[in-house]
């Protein structure tokens, strides 16, 4: 029992490695060349992203003696060629709509040669595999729902030396919902034999035990079933069903479901009224959202000081347009540049309108009015005093005609930013820009330099005294540095006769009181390090000594 369960554990494995989750549909087709000798073609579709494993390499296509026995004649191996490996465009006819995401077909096609000597009761070839996408909405198990490529060539075909009909082209590989289906579904006949085409319900194939059958299974084949209700012959994808004329095999519908359909077209060959041979197709609609287009723009509701407007497009789902840029009054200003540049020939309101696919049912129109403007006057700015010395201050001042508010940076020195008059009392020399804004919306820009006058960064305006008497009667009790600048580093520090530094700051406002660890030290002198950096970046270095009295 065991070694059962582990066999039919195996067993199951290996064909799960085989299975196919992503064939997608396909065609086979054969023609006569004369002396017995045969042309055979399989084109195989696979869902690039949903499935796997690759195409089959070989692809196993079995010839059958049809009849009641339907005897083997030949199993062909058909070895896969990469060169035929071709990643079908998703083309839409509308341009109206996008690309959907995530939808991809591979294409490969078989050929080989064959010898089949005249048989009354014909031949009927099939190529099979497991098994379908998973994504299909018509079919109730489409993960366990093969698939089989069948022709025939009957007696009559064989004595006329018969080419079958074959498509020339394939279907859409995506389409989109609620919009209408037209393909041209038609096929070629090198014999110039007429056809007639139909939708017919695809055959179903090999299962997930037994996904790749070599040679294939013997006829007859069985049709798949449909997932019905709701879907059948009458209403293979939902919507507006799908109809395809029968002389010229023009195929309409509108579906109104998003996901994956199977579709089966069968065309029929007749000569002098008679069937001949039937060509059938099967494959699979992937339907779409493929969005909608939207039309919009940036612009601003005022241009100020010129005529010449740079167009923002923000437009979606499109790539067609058609700009209107005084709509109502002049089309004649126009363009169909993405984001257009336009000059306007004087001032005024003017309305703009962007249409994104112009022509097409799904057209979207945006419309946005500009002010064109011009605005005299003269800005005025003024600091008094313009320059001052470190620590004091000046008067801003703004005057345009008509501003209804005023903004000045940077902030950071001034009294109040929205002021027309604000106090400045910066540290450094800096430029003020001031932004004055009109009632029609336009701004206009000013600016004005306050120069501060900085001390020098050196004595008199930073003194290091040479001594001190902490003695206790209230006069010079401590060593402090004097400084009429502002620095923006210090450091100073007193060292002992020994070169043991016993005091250092970077504080301005600390003094040396004499004691070193809570203790007086002696009368004498001592040697002292500084270093000033101002704010304008002037460096003063110094070192000398300094004297202790009691």
């Amino acid at each position: 029992m065991y070694r059962f369960i582990l066999f039919t554990l195996l067993l199951f494995c290996s064909t799960s490695s085989l299975l196919a989750t992503h064939i997608v549909g396909g065609e086979i087709t054969y023609r006569c060349l004369g002396n017995n000798s045969y042309e055979i073609t399989l084109t195989v579709y696979r869902d690039c992203y949903n499935g796997v494993p690759n195409f089959d390499n070989p692809a196993s296509v079995g010839i059958y003696e049809k009849g009641a026995d339907s005897v083997l004649i030949k199993n062909l191996l058909l070895p896969y060629n990469i060169f035929s490996n071709d990643t079908l465009p998703i083309l839409l006819n509308n341009p109206c709509l996008t690309v959907p995401p995530d939808v991809c077909v591979h294409k490969a096609t078989y050929k080989t040669l064959t010898t089949l000597t005249f048989n009354p009761n014909g031949y009927i070839i099939v190529y099979q595999r497991c098994c379908r996408n998973k994504l299909i909405r018509n079919l109730p198990d489409p993960l366990n729902t093969g698939i089989s490529f069948v022709c025939e060539i009957s007696a009559e075909s064989q004595l006329l030396c018969n080419r079958g009909a074959t498509f020339d082209n394939w279907p859409p590989v995506a389409i989109c919902v609620h919009q209408p289906i037209n393909f041209d579904h038609s096929a070629s006949d090198a014999d110039g034999d007429s056809l007639a085409y139909r939708l017919c319900t695809p055959y179903n194939g090999p299962d997930s035990i037994r996904p790749i059958p070599s040679p294939p299974l013997a006829p007859p084949y069985i049709e798949l079933l449909w997932l019905d209700p709701p879907y059948n012959l009458t209403n293979i994808l939902g919507g507006t069903p799908l109809t395809i004329d029968a002389y010229t095999g023009f195929m309409t519908g509108v579906p109104n479901l998003i996901g994956n359909f199977v579709v089966g077209v069968c065309v029929d060959e007749f000569r002098d009224g008679a069937l001949l041979s039937t060509t059938r197709r099967d494959f699979q609609y992937n339907v779409a959202d493929c969005g909608e287009p939207n039309a919009a723009f940036f612009l601003p509701d005022v241009l100020c000081d010129t005529l010449t407007v740079q167009f923002v497009n923000k437009s979606t789902n499109i790539n067609i347009f058609r700009w209107y840029f005084d709509w109502g009054n002049d089309l004649s200003q126009t363009s169909t540049v993405f984001s257009p540049v336009h000059t306007y020939p004087d001032t005024g309101f003017y309305t703009v309108a962007l249409i994104a696919a112009p022509g097409f049912p799904c057209a979207d129109t945006f419309f946005q009015q500009i002010h064109v403007v011009k605005t005299p006057g003269t800005f005025v700015v003024t600091a008094s005093p313009d320059a001052i010395k470190a620590g004091e201050s000046s008067q801003l001042t703004a005057v345009f005609p008509g501003a209804v508010s005023y903004t000045w940076t940077p902030i950071g020195d001034l009294s109040d930013p929205k002021l027309y008059n604000p106090i400045a009392s910066p540290a450094l020399t800096i430029t003020y820009t001031v932004t004055a804004v009109l009632p029609n919306g336009c701004k206009r820009y000013g600016q004005v330099t306050v120069r501060v006058n900085l001390l020098p960064c050196d004595e008199p305006f930073v003194f290091f005294p040479t001594g001190f008497s902490p003695n206790g009667d209230g006069e010079n009790e401590a060593l402090k540095l004097e400084s009429s600048v502002a620095p923006d580093q210090l450091y100073w520090a007193i060292f002992n006769r020994w070169g043991e530094k016993i005091f250092e700051t970077t504080n301005l406002a600390d003094a040396w009181d004499g004691t070193y660890q809570g203790k007086e030290q002696p009368a004498e002198t001592y040697g002292y390090f500084l270093r000033v950096v101002c704010a304008d970046g002037q460096e003063l270095v110094k070192q000398g000594n300094v004297t202790l009295l009691r």
